[in-house]
C-alpha cells in the first residue's frame, strides 16, 4: 500500500510508491548515515582500516587457507584502535 508522504509547509503531499520493506531499508539507511557523521575522525579511520584489514585477511584465508604473520599483526592493530577510539573493555 502507498504511504502519503507529509510535505513541507505549503506543498502538495505525494504518494510514496515504495514497498514497506523499501520504506524500512531506507529509513535504517538514513539511521547508519546520521550515526557515521557522527563519528570523529580517528573513529572512521579506524573503523575503514579494521575494515580493510578483515577483507583482506578473509581473501587470505579463502585463497590460501593461510595467513601471514604481517596480517596477524594488522588484525591486533585493528583490534586495538577499535578498543581505544570506543572504549571498549576495561581501563
Amino acid at each position: 500500500m502507498p504511504k502519503l508522504l507529509k510535505a513541507p509547509d505549503g506543498a502538495k503531499s505525494t504518494t510514496d510508491n515504495r514497498s514497506e520493506w523499501e520504506i524500512e531499508r531506507d529509513e535504517a539507511d538514513a539511521i547508519r548515515e546520521a550515526a557515521m557523521k557522527s563519528l570523529t575522525v580517528d573513529q572512521m579511520k579506524a573503523i575503514k582500516e579494521t575494515h580493510e584489514t578483515i577483507s583482506n585477511c578473509l581473501m587470505m584465508i579463502r585463497d590460501c587457507n593461510d595467513l601471514y604473520m604481517s596480517d596477524i599483526g594488522k588484525l591486533e592493530d585493528a583490534f586495538w584502535k577499535i578498543k581505544n577510539e570506543f572504549n571498549l573493555g576495561d581501563r
